[in-house]
């Protein structure tokens, strides 16, 4: 288990940035003045009971017989230069999900970093595949003397979350309890923006989420630019019909003041549709690709090999069709 925010501000910041939807940290900057942990002065002003040492419990993964999984590879690619991988591992049940994540950087993005990260979240759906109870841990490393470790969980039932970090975490201004009542990590994020299924007559680009990494609150909000025949050149990646969703990103509370202005560049999420034989209400749609683009640079993300598996073993690569 592991995780850690990714600093630098070259190379590493473009590939951090096209997948802000899956990746969302910070380090640490000098503590404010707050009354001490645990107190009820702190609980009314943040959302998070800090743990002193690592969270001992997290939510069961879904049972191997009732899950969907989606795997793929996402090369990272910025001006024709490859940048990095990310591998993607998601499972789902009818009352439970998996995320298995994990960043490497390539080529040029080692001259200026050699940031990896680490994450996965575990998590159970209620009523309307709304997440009722989520599961966090991240770690980032940059070297061996230069890692964060973050975990974060609210069980069901609970408005509160538990929090580890290692280094602790210096917090930067308050998210309440109130603020981040309906807010879940930045793993589970992923699930309820780009898996689950919308009501009929809905296109899956119009949803929105809120998201606390354990010290920042923001909404990620998707909305719906139609849809794209990709016609794509790579190892397997997908062709055909997607869905194209503009992301946006809300600041919403735990920012000093100075970094509260709008996410520069832009965003898109590209989903596909599960096939009918495959598709659950929690597995409907998969990314396949993002694109980000800043200034005249276009960034991408394409899912090498996206495929599915059935809970009864039967496999599609989403790559592989015509």
């Amino acid at each position: 288990m592991e995780e850690c925010p990714v600093k630098s501000k070259k190379v590493t910041a473009s590939l951090s940035a096209i997948a802000v939807l899956i990746m969302a940290t910070g380090y640490a900057v000098e503590d404010r003045d707050y009354p001490p942990e645990g107190t009820s002065a702190w609980r009314h002003l943040f959302a998070v009971d800090p743990s002193p040492e690592a969270l001992a419990f997290a939510p069961p993964a879904p049972e191997k017989t009732e899950a969907t999984r989606y795997t793929a590879e996402f090369k990272g690619e910025i001006a024709g230069f490859d940048i990095g991988r990310i591998y993607l591992d998601i499972e789902t049940s009818p009352e439970r999900y998996a995320v298995d994540y994990r960043m490497r950087q390539n080529g040029i993005a080692r001259w200026f970093s050699d940031a990896e990260a680490t994450s996965r979240a575990r998590g159970h759906f209620g009523d309307q595949n709304r997440i009722t109870e989520h599961y966090y841990f991240n770690h980032d490393y940059e070297a061996e003397d230069d890692q964060q470790y973050v975990e974060i969980y609210r069980p069901y039932g609970q408005r509160r979350m538990h929090l580890w970090t290692s280094p602790t975490y210096s917090f930067r201004e308050p998210v309440s309890e109130g603020q981040a009542a309906d807010a879940v990590d930045p793993m589970s994020a992923l699930i309820g923006l780009s898996f689950t299924a919308v009501p009929e007559g809905k296109s899956p680009c119009d949803r929105e989420i809120d998201v606390f990494d354990g010290r920042r609150l923001f909404t990620l909000e998707m909305r719906d630019e139609g849809t794209e025949n990709l016609n794509r050149r790579g190892n397997n990646l997908y062709n055909g019909s997607a869905y194209k969703c503009r992301l946006h990103q809300e600041k919403i509370a735990g920012y000093r003041e100075k970094d509260l202005g709008d996410v520069n560049g832009d965003l898109w999420v590209y989903l596909a549709d599960v096939p009918d034989p495959f598709r659950t209400p929690t597995f409907a749609y998969v990314p396949v690709m993002i694109k980000g683009k800043q200034g005249i640079f276009t960034a991408w993300l394409e899912g090498e090999n996206p495929t599915i598996t059935s809970p009864d073993g039967k496999t599609i690569n989403l790559g592989t069709l015509q």
